[in-house]
This record gives C-alpha cells, structure tokens and sequence, in this order.
C-alpha cells in the first residue's frame, strides 16, 4: 500500500498534489466525501480500506494527523477524497465525472457547542498559519544559506556529473514526458516525516546526496528536472519540506532511479547504491565560511522546531473538537455508506 501526503504547509502556505495525482485522466472515476468530522471521516475511510484489502491501494494522509484524507483504487481507476478544505479540490475534479457521496447524515449541533466547536477551529487555524511563518522564516534562512554557500560551488564538477549521470541511465528512458510533483514529505505535529516506503517502491537506484546545507544538491536535482523535461523522460517531484518550489527527490520511473537529497532531518534507513557528500562540488575554500553556515543551520532549525511544535498544538485542538463531537457521530452510519460504496464499485 503506497502512502502520500494529500496537503502539507510550505513556506507560501498550504499546498495540495491532488490535481497533480489524475491530471489529464477523465476516465478516472472520483468520489468526492463532504465534509463531516474527522472521527466519521477516519471510520469511513479505514471501512474501504478494510473493503478493499487485496487490491492496490494508494491511500492520502492530511499533514496535521495520521488518518486519512482520501484513497486511490489502482484496480478501479477510482478516487475517493475528502473535500476538507487542507487537500484543497482541483477545479479540473469540476467535471461531469465527479460524484459527491455523504459519509453520515448531516446533524445540527446545539448553540453552545457550535460555539465552542468555532472557537477551537480558530484556534486551531491560527496554530497551523502560525507554522507556515515559521516554515517560511526557515525557509529565508536557507536561502541565506546558500546565498553563503554559492560562491564556493565549483561548476565544473557539477557539469561532469551530471553529464556522466545522464549518460549512464538514461539511454533507454524517454517517453512521452509526464512530470508529476507528489508529496512525499512534510512538516507534521510529529517532525519532518518522509513516506521513505512509497518513495522506493520499484526503485533498483537509490542515488543519496549527503547534503545538509542544501545548495549543492538543490542545483543538481534542478538541471536534472530540466533535463528531463528537454529529453522528454517521465520524472516524478518530491519538493522539500522548506518550500513547494525547491526539490528533495526525483525519481525516473521508466531508468528505475531516485535521487533524493538528505539532511539531519530526513536520513535513509538502509544504504542507498551510491552515496555523495555535497562538499565534493565545492572548492576547498568553502571551509571559510564554515561557522557563518553553522549558524545558520541551527537558527533554521529552532524555527524548524518552532514550526512543529504550533502544528502540535494545531492538532490538539482538532482532537478536542473531535473529543466534543463524538457523541454526535454515527460510525455505524459512515461504515454503512463505506459498504454502500464498495458494493457500487465492485458491480
């Protein structure tokens, strides 16, 4: 079963891969979930993937929590999403091919509780905004960090490699380009996570960049993503968890290889085929600059930890409203319309 995040916080804000996921695919049946609480929308999701266990399955992760947003049916060409205003809906899902479905019976909560219910949505909104900014503080850090680090970056042995790079694995590579951007990692309540499982699944290479300043290897994977673009290889994007713009990951599906850059906060669990230390493409000067980049590194990461720590809190106020709610929820209700579902696809 392959995981993905559905949305995750960058320095611009909230970002969503969902138009990215069945673009240019209007034989793909979708299902779009209304909104409903998160204790509803977790049974009724966890109902489908008890349904359909045994078949492939790519299930979607909200970034503020571990349950589920939404899954993808590879057998049946068919999405089933939640609308939950994070996984923000692609206009392009605006078609005739969209379906609306209900996970429970919409119920109207008394006065007091709606009240308190707001309350702690407001709250809860202003924690993960909150992180955002101190995504977006990080964010400027690196890049004052590389601004550091630019001057020292030797373009020779950043032409060579590439061009031996791309001569050894990409001989029998091209189609049709298909350039996709999938989120993979993400700030979460619980660190930076990485679905390192998804990321390597069918992949013989792994080719690691050791690189925790993140200029050496943000330039490399850069040429390499036009580089596929021009030669017309299938890539997919992973960005990093600093900003929707700047990648962690390619992967080249049809040469069998992912390049992923690697820091403190995302390190590989098992040996990768080949491993390269970022300082190889730098002159011997950049020791120079050496303290200045330390710290740098380590304000980024006290607003790195910062970051987290408000989406924490974010999710301790999601979880009181759920807490409030599920006396009011049905799951008998979101299990039954989960059948329901289940039985209409599988006919």
């Amino acid at each position: 079963m392959k995981k993905y995040f559905s949305s995750a916080i960058c320095n611009k804000g909230y970002i969503s891969t969902y138009h990215t996921i069945y673009k240019n695919d209007p034989s793909a049946k979708v299902f779009i979930a209304n909104t409903c609480d998160d204790f509803e929308r977790a049974t009724f999701f966890n109902q489908l993937v008890k349904n359909f266990r045994g078949f492939n399955l790519t299930v979607f992760n909200p970034f503020f929590d571990e349950s589920l947003d939404g899954i993808y049916i590879e057998n049946l060409n068919t999405y089933i999403i939640s609308d939950s205003g994070y996984s923000k809906i692609s206009p392009i899902l605006l078609g005739a091919w969209e379906k609306q479905i209900n996970i429970s019976a919409h119920k109207d909560y008394p006065l007091d509780l709606r009240r308190e219910i707001l309350t702690l949505k407001i709250k809860e909104n202003n924690f993960y905004k909150k992180g955002c900014e101190y995504l977006k503080t990080a964010s400027k850090t690196r890049e004052r960090i590389h601004e550091t680090i630019s001057p020292y970056l030797n373009d020779r042995k950043v032409i060579n490699f590439i061009s031996r790079f791309c001569l050894r694995n990409f001989r029998n590579s091209k189609e049709n380009c298909n350039g996709k951007m999938r989120l993979l990692t993400s700030p979460t309540p619980l660190g930076i996570h990485t679905h390192f499982d998804t990321l390597f699944d069918n992949i013989e290479k792994v080719i690691e960049i050791e690189d925790s300043w993140g200029f050496a290897g943000s330039v490399i994977l850069g040429v390499l993503k036009d580089y596929a673009i021009r030669e017309k290889i299938p890539f997919i994007v992973c960005p990093s968890y600093l900003g929707g713009d700047i990648p962690s990951t390619i992967i080249f599906p049809t040469a069998s290889i992912c390049v992923i850059i690697t820091d403190e906060n995302r390190i590989l669990p098992f040996e990768p085929y080949e491993k390269i230390y970022s300082t190889r493409f730098l002159n011997s000067e950049y020791i120079e600059c050496d303290e200045k980049v330390q710290s740098l590194l380590s304000a980024e990461n006290t607003f790195l930890d910062k970051c987290v720590f408000s989406l924490f809190n974010g999710r301790d106020a999601r979880f009181k409203i759920a807490d409030l709610t599920k006396g009011y929820c049905d799951s008998e209700k979101a299990k039954e319309n989960a059948d329901k579902l289940t039985e209409r696809l599988m006919t």
